[in-house]
C-alpha cells in the first residue's frame, strides 16, 4: 500500500515532506478546535448565516479535502488506468478552491477597512475574478491522468501549454501584495487618526496579522515557485506543505479577527449611552437602543460588519447595568393674568390661603 521510498532520493524527500505537513495541519486543527466550536456555536445561535462563519468551514473543508486527495494520489499504489482517469483532477481543482477561499478572505478584509469604498470593491472584485480565472486555467486546464507504472500512484501532467503551476503562484503572489496593500494604507490611517488604545492595540494587531498572513503564504509561494524547475516529486511535495500552511494562516486570521470582535461588541455594550431623539412608542425605543451598538463610522474590524443582531445571549453580562432616563419637553405660552392665585389646603380646614402678586 505504501510507496516504494528506497526507490529514489526525489520520491523519498517528497515522501517525507508530505508525512510532515499531515502532521502539522493535524496538530494545529487539535488545536484550534475550541474556537472553531465557538464559531460553529455562534452561527447556530445567529439570527441569519455569517460570513466570518462561512469562510471559516469553507477554508476548513477545502483545505482538508485538498490535504487527503493530494496524499492518496501519492502515497496509494493500487490505482488503475480507469480510476486514475477520474481521480486525477481532484487536487488540481480543491487546490483552486483552497486558493480563492484564501483569496476571499484577504478581500472581504480589505473591503471593510476601507470602509466599503465602492472604488475598492471594484478594484477588488476585478483582482479576484482575475486571479480566480488565471489560477484555473493554469492549474486544471490542459492536464492528463497518468498512472505511475512502477509505483501505481496517480497524478495529473502538464501537456503542452503556455500557462504551468508557475502562473498559479505568481497570481497569487500579485493578488496577496495588492489586497496587502490596501489593508495597510487603511490601518495606517487609522492608527494616525485614532485615539483610543483599544483601537489602537486593535490596529496594531491587524496590521501585524495581515503582515504576517502575507510574508508567510508568499514565501510558501516564492519556495513554489523556485522548486518549479525541480522533479516533478519534490514539486508536488512542496505544494503540499502550502496547503497546510494556508490552511493554518487563513484559520489564525479568521479566529484573532473573531476574538477581536467579540471583545469589542462586549466593550460598546458596556459602553454608557445618552441617547437624544424623539421617542414616542416601544419600536423607537428599540431602534435606539439598537442604533447605538452599530459603527457610526462604517468601519468593520471582522469580515462582517459587527451588528447587534449577531449577539447571542452568552455574550450579555450577567448584570448588564441599564439607565433609562425619558425626558418630555412641555412648551408653555405666556399669558395675559398679572396675578396668581396659590391655594394651600390644610388637613384643618381651614379656608385657603391666597396670594395675589401684580
Amino acid at each position: 500500500m505504501s510507496v516504494p521510498l528506497r526507490i529514489g532520493a526525489g520520491l523519498e524527500t517528497a515522501a517525507y515532506l508530505r508525512v510532515a505537513s499531515l502532521a502539522i495541519a493535524f496538530y494545529d486543527f487539535i488545536q484550534t478546535l475550541p474556537s472553531a466550536y465557538r464559531f460553529y456555536k455562534e452561527q447556530w445561535e445567529a439570527p441569519r448565516l455569517l460570513v466570518s462563519s462561512l469562510l471559516f468551514f469553507l477554508i476548513q473543508f477545502t483545505s482538508i479535502t485538498v490535504i487527503i486527495v493530494s496524499s492518496v494520489g501519492f502515497f496509494y499504489t493500487r490505482f488503475t488506468d480507469a480510476s486514475c482517469a477520474r481521480f486525477y483532477a481532484l487536487p488540481s481543482i480543491f487546490k483552486v478552491l483552497q486558493a480563492m477561499v484564501s483569496q476571499a478572505i484577504l478581500g472581504i478584509r480589505a473591503y471593510n477597512l476601507s470602509r466599503r469604498s465602492r472604488k475598492i470593491l471594484s478594484v477588488l472584485l476585478l483582482f479576484y475574478s482575475s486571479a480566480c480565472g488565471l489560477q484555473w486555467i493554469s492549474t486544471v486546464a490542459k492536464r492528463t491522468p497518468y498512472r505511475d507504472p512502477l509505483y501505481g500512484n496517480c497524478q495529473a501532467l502538464v501537456s503542452v501549454w503556455p500557462f504551468g503551476a508557475w502562473n498559479h503562484y505568481a497570481v497569487a503572489i500579485t493578488y496577496d501584495v495588492a489586497t496587502t496593500a490596501i489593508s495597510v494604507i487603511y490601518l495606517l490611517k487609522f492608527k494616525l487618526n485614532s485615539t483610543s488604545s483599544f483601537m489602537a492595540k486593535l490596529q496594531k494587531m491587524m496590521l501585524y496579522d495581515g503582515l504576517g498572513y502575507f510574508s508567510v503564504l508568499t514565501g510558501i509561494n516564492v519556495v513554489n515557485l523556485v522548486l518549479y524547475h525541480t522533479k516533478q516529486d519534490i514539486q508536488l511535495a512542496a505544494t503540499s506543505v502550502g496547503y497546510s500552511v494556508t490552511w493554518i494562516m487563513s484559520q489564525r486570521l479568521l479566529i484573532h479577527l473573531h476574538n477581536v470582535s467579540r471583545q469589542r461588541r462586549m466593550e460598546t455594550i458596556n459602553t454608557e449611552m445618552t441617547i437624544t431623539r424623539d421617542i414616542e412608542n416601544a419600536r423607537d425605543v428599540s431602534r435606539a437602543l439598537r442604533s447605538q451598538f452599530r459603527s457610526k463610522t462604517g468601519l468593520s474590524f471582522e469580515l462582517t460588519v459587527p451588528d447587534f443582531d449577531m449577539l447571542t445571549l452568552d455574550e450579555y453580562p450577567e448584570t448588564p447595568e441599564v439607565h433609562v432616563r425619558i425626558e418630555r419637553t412641555v412648551a408653555m405660552e405666556q399669558g395675559t393674568a398679572t396675578g396668581f392665585t396659590l391655594e394651600i389646603y390644610s388637613r384643618t380646614g381651614e379656608a385657603p390661603l391666597q396670594r395675589s402678586r401684580n
